[in-house]
């Protein structure tokens, strides 16, 4: 009687969550399988991605790329990314008028390839679809909170799929039943074993990638998980500041030369200019756009590029090397092309259950007014 009135309560919980999350998780869901394999799908469609490979293999100083640029364009450079492969072009990410754009440079030439606003391309759009419903800070919110409804969701639908009776395994068609989908079954069993059997199957991951997600919408996701890997609070790091400096772009050619060679292993080389005077020149290196686990961070004068600070990755507590995995666990990336397979498909089983279940809540409404 306990039990039945235990079972009864999640099937009303998981049932209410699902409609009233349903549209939001499948959005976040089918963007999130469109968004993981951005890097490779980019490579292959844009021809501005990579360069031919001059005879004279000898890429420009990144002083005179941003002097060509600012020949070519008035935006205000915010990023500039350095490939170590010789054939990807540069990547700049600039603003004007509050619209962001990526402009793509030549590095051996310093021409410009292509510049797009964000607000136009392709993966940009899914991704902030995938992050705040295109609707800014608010949209962000209601992702968040759908997001750990949807994770309230996942054990509740775990614990239904465990039979009343555990005799159900002991026997071939019983574990059958639980762990295959019948796909000659009639509609209504179809959509059953559908929701069902994906659901176990795609449960965990689900889970992982809802975590690790919101940690960039609460503070205190990201906290808890620091706390639960280091079993201490998580300090406030402090801000590097310097005296009022101007930002001069050879800058950026002296910080190179010091950090390159230091990370042989690093193809990517992200700098941040300085947004104000008092800000220092920034620079995050990664094995590649979607690889951020074994990143470092160098701070340096604006106007010389000696290095003033390090966060170096061999430096971090195991609350911050799971910070800086929490991009490379979400997208699959941490598992390379299997880790990012697993992911599209737990993304796309993730999308089908709010379809599923609320087939499942309308064939039941049905039922209960045929019997009326």
């Amino acid at each position: 009687m306990i039990k039945n009135t235990f079972r009864k309560t999640i099937q009303r919980i998981h049932l209410w969550l699902g409609l009233t999350t349903g549209v939001i998780v499948f959005i976040v869901c089918i963007t999130g399988s469109i968004y993981t394999f951005q890097k490779e799908l980019k490579t292959l469609i844009h021809s501005h991605y990579s360069v031919d490979i001059p005879t004279e293999s000898i890429k420009l100083p990144l002083e005179n790329i941003v002097n060509s640029y600012k020949k070519h364009s008035n935006h205000v450079i915010r990023r500039l990314y350095d490939f170590k492969k010789p054939s990807r072009s540069i990547i700049l990410l600039t603003v004007k008028d509050k619209e962001y754009y990526y402009s793509y440079m030549n590095p051996y030439t310093g021409e410009l390839l292509k510049e797009t606003p964000l607000s136009k391309d392709f993966f940009t759009v899914i991704l902030y679809l995938h992050r705040n419903l295109l609707l800014g800070k608010i949209g962000t919110q209601i992702i968040g909170y759908s997001i750990i409804i949807f994770i309230i969701s996942l054990i509740s639908g775990l614990i239904l799929w465990f039979p009343k009776n555990k005799k159900i395994f002991k026997n071939a068609k019983g574990r059958k039943s639980q762990f295959s989908i019948k796909t000659n079954a009639p509609k209504k069993k179809l959509t059953y074993d559908l929701h069902k059997v994906l659901g176990f199957y795609g449960a965990s991951i689900l889970i992982v990638l809802a975590i690790t997600g919101i940690t960039w919408t609460f503070n205190w996701v990201d906290n808890m998980l620091y706390m639960a890997v280091t079993f201490e609070k998580k300090q406030v790091e402090k801000k590097i500041t310097i005296l009022e400096t101007p930002f001069k772009e050879q800058a950026l050619d002296v910080l190179k030369k010091e950090i390159i060679h230091q990370r042989v292993n690093k193809d990517l080389f992200i700098y941040y200019f300085p947004n104000t005077n008092k800000a220092p020149l920034r620079v995050l290196n990664s094995s590649d756009v979607d690889e951020y686990g074994d990143s470092d961070i160098y701070y340096a004068n604006p106007d010389n590029g000696a290095i003033i600070g390090s966060k170096l990755d061999e430096e971090k507590n195991a609350g911050q090397k799971l910070k800086s995995l929490y991009y490379d666990i979400h997208t699959g990336s941490l598992l390379g092309l299997g880790g990012k397979t697993l992911v599209f498909l737990a993304g796309l089983i993730g999308a089908s259950l709010p379809i599923t279940g609320f087939f499942l809540y309308l064939n039941r409404r049905k039922k209960s007014r045929y019997i009326k």
